[in-house]
């Protein structure tokens, strides 16, 4: 009973800050607008949940506001085309990996399956899983989510930018966009901070880092990522660094994650102009 009652907490769970004047200002604009709230303080930190979990997409995006991201509900013509576009099979296949391991180790409680995908199983040396040959470990990280929010907004991104990118690029582009992303931000973040970790978000802002460039590189490309999303994927960047929230974030991973994603968009972007102006 008390699992439940943490379970469906959890599904109200709007977010977390140190600041109690900020905490308030979201508790009245959200009251204003009609949304129900609740607090908990912890002695560190102001936990936000909504009562009525049908309105926790406006409690999120007035949240995502005052930390300084745009609301994310009217999407623009740029989205409007991706959400347009269908899953293609790489897309559809990480994603059903991501869903069966968090199912069997996170709901199901399974610790050895992601004693299976972290990166080391030591906790005195980083690389010692990889030095035996469990090459692997590059790469499965990226497969484990420790909770329904972190899973939920990483795939979320994950389906949006991986189908754009599939669509554009290709299956085994996108495949190989993974696992240089994927590997540059494990490694970067198993030197910088070890320790267990996990998520697909490094992928996510290598994608992100992908897009960013290669759209404005490439004027071809029917996609431009807007700049408020741009904002939004540096400002939560730069916040994951200077510990604003009550829960740990891969940072190095983040940022592995978004220049290597940038160095390849400049890369093909120019590669694919100087394709497209040669064929003209």
């Amino acid at each position: 009973m008390v699992q439940d009652q943490e379970s469906t907490k959890r599904l109200k769970y709007i977010g977390s800050l140190r600041d109690s004047e900020v905490a308030q200002r979201i508790e009245a604009h959200l009251t204003a607008d009609g949304v129900q709230i609740t607090k908990e303080f912890d002695g560190e930190f102001y936990h936000l949940f909504v009562i009525d979990v049908a309105q926790l997409m406006l409690a999120r995006d007035v949240y995502r506001v005052y930390l300084g991201g745009p609301r994310q509900f009217q999407p623009n013509k740029d989205w409007e085309f991706v959400q347009s576009l269908k899953m293609g099979p790489a897309t559809i296949i990480i994603l059903a990996l991501c869903l069966i391991v968090f199912v069997f180790g996170w709901i199901l409680k399974n610790e050895n399956v992601y004693y299976q995908f972290i990166f080391s199983t030591s906790k005195v040396d980083a690389f010692q899983s990889i030095a035996r040959g469990e090459y692997w470990r590059l790469i499965s990280p990226a497969f484990i989510h420790f909770g329904y929010i972190h899973i939920f907004f990483n795939l979320l991104w994950w389906k949006e930018l991986g189908k754009l990118i599939e669509f554009t690029k290709g299956s085994f582009f996108l495949l190989v966009l993974l696992l240089i992303t994927g590997i540059s931000s494990n490694i970067l973040q198993a030197i910088m901070s070890p320790g267990m970790f996990g998520g697909l978000s490094g992928v996510v802002y290598g994608l992100l880092g992908f897009v960013w460039p290669y759209s404005r590189i490439n004027h071809h490309f029917k996609f431009k990522l807007p700049t408020s999303d741009i904002i939004l994927m540096i400002v939560w960047l730069f916040l994951g660094f200077f510990d604003v929230f009550n829960f740990k974030m891969a940072n190095w991973a983040h940022g592995g994650g978004l220049v290597s994603g940038a160095l390849l968009g400049v890369t093909f972007g120019l590669l694919d102009r100087r394709k497209k102006t040669h064929q003209d």
